[in-house]
């Protein structure tokens, strides 16, 4: 082998060292705001210190979420936190350390620019309090979607492969160390997810002032209809005929009536139930206006958005 290769060798060494020097780095500083979070039998999962005293971690790992669990830090000590509020259409669960909290919240990043094949770090802490880390690429990004339990997430982020178990409730950072977001095996059957930050912030704001996630109710039962025809327009898009009304519900209320077709909440397009439930989140307790289209002339009402009560179904 002549020097040039040697020095070749050597350098791409180098840069091995160089890149893995970075990840441990990254977990270090991870590391410090990362607990084990003991669920359900023997089930381990990670909890992060989202804010001074706020741990979030993944629901799912409870059978029924305790009012109070023992986390455990990076030095094997036990920490005590209460339960704040759980929001199961996300799968997050929020407690509260109780007493004094010497572990720092993460630095929180902004997941918008996150683009398939960008690095993606998972770190969490095992039953015994040592750090745990996973890395791989986010096979998939895209536009906010809704979760099989009805939850909105701002934004998809799908790993390459499942979550190692342990970090279900860990922060999941990109190449800079800014997180990301919280990885769940639980709201997809063969890939990671990573609940975005902006997500996560929103549900514990819920969660620390109120205790629960308001979900916005109309009362109603709808399906996706194309819209009719407007000048020869093939791309007239589609909108939600109402197909049922719950009595004495906010629909009914405005004035709504079975076979109207809901076009926009507050300027943006009704056009499935997802899209309806997203435009309005915003709207819980307030009124919203609604364009519809009713014998085809196009009219707008005012509605007074509800909460969603628990055994409600309808949207």
């Amino acid at each position: 082998m002549n020097s040039s290769s040697n020095e070749t060798s050597a350098a791409t060494a180098g840069a091995l060292v160089a890149h893995s020097q970075a990840f441990a780095a990254i977990v270090d500083r991870l590391g410090a705001s990362t607990l084990a979070v003991r669920g359900r039998r023997h089930a381990i999962a990670s909890g992060v210190v989202w804010r001074d005293g706020i741990v979030v971690t993944a629901a799912h790992v409870f059978r029924h979420t305790p009012a109070a669990v023992t986390l455990v830090d990076g030095k094997g000590k036990s920490i005590e936190a209460t339960l704040v509020g759980i929001d199961s259409s996300t799968d997050l669960a929020v407690f509260r350390i109780v007493g004094e909290n010497a572990l720092p919240p993460v630095a929180i990043g902004d997941a918008a620019g996150v683009r398939a094949g960008h690095l993606a770090i998972a770190v969490g802490r095992s039953g015994e309090g040592d750090a745990i880390a996973s890395a791989g690429l986010v096979n998939r990004a895209s536009g906010p979607w809704q979760t099989w339990l009805g939850g909105v997430v701002d934004r998809l982020i799908r790993l390459d492969g499942g979550v190692y178990e342990g970090l279900s409730g860990a922060p999941v950072a990109d190449a800079s160390g800014a997180v990301i977001g919280v990885a769940t095996s639980a709201l997809s059957r063969h890939y990671g997810i990573v609940v975005p930050a902006s997500t996560v912030s929103r549900v514990v704001d819920a969660l620390v002032s109120g205790g629960h996630v308001a979900r916005p109710w109309l009362g109603i039962g709808a399906q996706p209809v194309p819209l009719p025809q407007r000048g020869g327009d093939p791309s007239a898009g589609t909108g939600l005929l109402i197909s049922a009304l719950a009595p004495g519900g906010p629909a009914e209320r405005a004035g709504l009536l079975i076979g109207d077709i809901v076009v926009r909440v507050a300027g943006e397009a009704a056009a499935d139930l997802r899209a309806l439930r997203s435009a309005l989140g915003a709207f819980v307790g307030k009124a919203a206006t609604l364009s519809i289209l009713r014998g085809g002339e196009a009219k707008e009402l005012q509605v007074e958005v509800s909460e969603r009560p628990a055994e409600r179904r309808c949207g």
